[in-house]
């Protein structure tokens, strides 16, 4: 029997955490609700914490790898195996508000084919800190149609956050079907932002974007999977990745992609990048991030600057978070 709402956990080694997730969407019961959660081949007490908790649950569904695809093939596949009409993704670390799921179905009802929601950043123990809303001004809850350049301009004009921009998996949903017809671009496979490229299809293509300006859900801070090689290398992942999808999501429109990148240049002012410079494991390291941020505008003399702030930003400062 096919759901109405699918919440989508692809996960990997987050067995510290997911009971967390799946519990926070227990707590919210609504009939019609299936979990479904992809494992990466952890090799951590993430199938055992699962499968517990699926016992006599028949519509939290677990799906276990040999072996990782990586973020853009995972949450791909994570979508297929679900059954709902919706989809919404949850980070295996993350959790739903109380009331997320009636929320979520509410605007779905309405109509809309992707809907995005503010979140609550937490500290590690899911503790909330402050409220992440990813638009300037009164944030109040707003329909954008994506096909509009109009729209489309004062929306990235108006984003603070690359989380405006589908970056942040747990607050995001979508209509199932289709996100299926909507294929991802295969150059963006392996950038781990392939799911905004689609995202961005379906809402230009469809009903637009519903914006809901409460959060929905608790982010857990300094968990982040792709911060293993260090701060400088973390960053270049969205300065690479938001390039690509800039020039495939708005081709032959400079200045619709400058528009969308300089949401990325907002998400990283300068004194992060001066962090990251002394962050940087090697030369080889920082010379790509050079590379990368010279495309986004820095110029020669900002580069350099960076370099001496870089260095000495490892005696002064303390270190990234």
């Amino acid at each position: 029997m096919s759901a109405h709402l699918s919440i989508c956990i692809p996960t990997y080694n987050y067995g510290a955490f997911v009971a967390t997730a799946i519990q926070s969407v227990f707590a919210d019961p609504h009939p019609g609700i299936e979990i479904v959660v992809l494992d990466g081949g952890s090799t951590d007490t993430t199938k055992d914490v699962v499968q517990k908790l699926a016992a006599g649950r028949p519509f939290v569904k677990y799906v276990h790898q040999s072996e990782r695809g990586g973020i853009d093939s995972d949450l791909s596949r994570c979508v297929e195996l679900a059954s709902g009409e919706y989809c919404w993704l949850l980070s295996a670390d993350d959790a739903l508000v109380p009331g997320a799921i009636q929320r979520i179905l509410k605007e779905f009802e309405r109509g809309y084919d992707v809907l995005l929601a503010n979140r609550i950043w937490c500290d590690a123990n899911l503790n909330p800190q402050s409220t992440h809303a990813w638009l300037t001004g009164d944030c109040d809850d707003c329909a954008v149609d994506f096909s509009d350049a109009d729209q489309m301009v004062d929306y990235l004009d108006r984003a603070r956050s690359l989380g405006a921009l589908f970056s942040f998996m747990s607050v995001i949903g979508f209509r199932r079907e289709r996100w299926l017809r909507t294929q991802a671009v295969a150059t963006l496979i392996g950038s781990n932002y392939a799911h905004v490229q689609r995202l961005f299809s379906m809402a230009r293509t469809g009903t637009g974007l519903r914006y809901i300006a409460e959060p929905l859900v608790l982010c857990r801070g300094g968990h982040d999977s792709f911060r293993e090689g260090g701060l400088a290398s973390r960053l270049a992942i969205d300065l690479r990745g938001y390039w690509m999808l800039s020039q495939v999501i708005f081709p032959n429109d400079p200045a619709m992609q400058e528009a969308f990148r300089a949401v990325v240049t907002r998400e990283h002012p300068w004194p992060r990048w001066v962090r990251a410079r002394g962050d940087a494991r090697d030369t080889a390291q920082w010379k790509e991030v050079e590379r990368l941020l010279s495309a986004y505008g820095y110029n020669r003399a900002q580069l350099m600057a960076l370099n001496a702030l870089g260095a000495l930003s490892k005696h002064v400062l303390p270190s990234a978070a």
